[in-house]
């Protein structure tokens, strides 16, 4: 299908413990058990098919604060999208969505919608231009709409979505942000749904900021870009409060960078995810991690994604909308929750939104030791001689000695090779994850991969 600008019909109804944030006192360590193949759990068997994000209640972390459990049903569910290329779909081609399913909307001028001409509403679908290209691509806009929607008529309800895209590739976050161009066409998008929705005698309310961004910001070696997550969801939420009048939160729901090993001349490693998972971690649901982006299916520039990638990417992000938005609780993506040490075994307690934890080497190959590093400041540091799944949560990590040096640090997914394509087969990765077993519309495992991390060790 070729791209949709001004081409539809508008719709007129429709040891010691270490934890996560470095405080460290005595505990113990689980005993190890024989070396994994190629995927492996706990002993626990996996249970039935899993609902998008059925996270156990104990992977909150004490003190994490949850979305309103009191949701209030809307005709018109508008979600944001910002970002740079990979929230415009680059390289997506050819476009895969072409018909809409559900009662999934955009605007009359397609998905990246711009802040001009919003007169109506249309049924959502692929096949935009990227723009200022030719390109006509697919957005991750459609798959994360239609799998929340199908979800939430499984539960007996209706939630169908608006998304309206006003990112722009290649923009570090000071070129998004509040005062932008990129950030007055998303409230242009605001002011036209509001307008249009009471036209047509329906409520509305913005439910969300779906972000795609933070290469820019690994290549500008930004130090500060936690706080500028936090910043830019405050915005939002703000502006589109002033703008609606609605009390809902907007949470701004987004992913780690995954290809630094290959954009721009590429590096080693990122502070960028780290950053991300902090911003997660810190702002009490504001932000949400839905989690990184290896696993997915890259294009051959090795940065961008394919049109499936765009799909399961899209899908993810569903998963963590529906536990946050629709069911009012809090999202965690399978990451770190404490790190303890006894003697030369590491072990490692993870958030885990489907337990059991497995160690797969099918759907992502292994780069070593499953993706695990140990580091300290010694001149020679402890080599990983083995590491395994020992519990539903639980990993541990044994060196070739206990350590001595000081500045110690357990990293996983956290180095690749320089040059190297992103990707489930060459980039910085790991093969952690859980046992979500949500069906995917388009046929993708949607199992939860664990985050980039890098965590001190006691």
């Amino acid at each position: 299908m070729l791209a949709m600008r001004a081409s539809w019909t508008a719709l007129a109804a429709g040891a010691l413990t270490c934890s996560v944030a470095g405080a460290c006192a005595p505990a113990g360590v689980p005993t190890a058990s024989s070396p994994p193949p190629s995927v492996v759990s706990s002993s626990r068997p996996e249970g039935r098919p899993s609902r998008p994000a059925e996270a156990a209640e104990s992977a909150v972390a004490p003190g994490g604060a949850v979305a309103p459990s009191g949701f209030v049903r809307r005709d018109i569910n508008h979600v944001l999208v910002t970002g740079q290329s990979l929230a415009v779909g680059v390289s997506g081609a050819p476009p895969l969505s072409l018909t809409q399913p559900f009662g999934n909307l955009m605007f009359n001028t397609g998905v990246m919608a711009g802040g001009e001409d919003l007169e109506s509403f249309v049924p959502l679908v692929e096949g935009d231009f990227i723009p200022g290209s030719k390109a006509v691509v697919e957005t991750m806009s459609s798959a994360f709409a239609n799998l929340v929607a199908e979800v939430a008529r499984e539960d007996g309800e209706s939630h169908d979505i608006l998304v309206s895209v006003h990112a722009s590739g290649a923009k570090p976050y000071a070129r998004l942000k509040k005062g932008t161009k990129a950030y007055d066409n998303g409230m242009a998008q605001v002011a036209a749904a509001r307008d249009i929705a009471k036209k047509l005698g329906k409520s509305y309310v913005v439910r969300a900021v779906a972000n795609v961004h933070g290469e820019a910001d690994h290549a500008e070696k930004s130090t500060r870009y936690q706080l500028d997550l936090l910043e830019w969801q405050a915005d939002y939420e703000n502006d589109v409060k002033a703008l609606t009048g609605q009390t809902e939160p907007v949470p701004m729901f987004h992913t780690q960078i995954s290809s630094w090993t290959r954009m721009m001349k590429g590096t080693e490693t990122s502070s960028i995810p780290a950053a991300q998972l902090a911003a997660h971690t810190q702002s009490n649901g504001k932000i949400v991690l839905v989690g990184p982006k290896y696993h997915l299916a890259y294009s051959k520039d090795g940065v961008h994604l394919t049109s499936e990638g765009y799909r399961h990417m899209g899908e993810d992000y569903a998963k963590a909308y529906r536990r946050v938005v629709l069911e009012g609780k809090r999202w965690e993506p399978l990451r770190p929750l404490s790190v303890t040490r006894d003697g030369a075994v590491i072990t490692l307690k993870l958030a885990v939104p489907v337990p059991p934890i497995v160690l797969d080497t099918n759907l992502v190959s292994d780069p070593g030791s499953y993706g695990f590093e140990y580091t300290d400041a010694s001149a020679t540091s402890p080599s990983i001689v083995k590491v395994e799944v020992t519990g539903s949560d639980t990993v541990a990590v044994t060196l070739s000695a206990p350590p001595t040096g000081h500045d110690r640090h357990l990293r996983y997914a956290f180095t690749g090779v320089r040059g190297a394509r992103s990707g489930p087969q060459t980039g910085a990765r790991g093969n952690l994850r859980d046992s979500d077993r949500t069906p995917s519309r388009s046929g993708h495992p949607l199992h939860n991969w664990c985050v980039h991390f890098d965590e001190p060790v006691p």
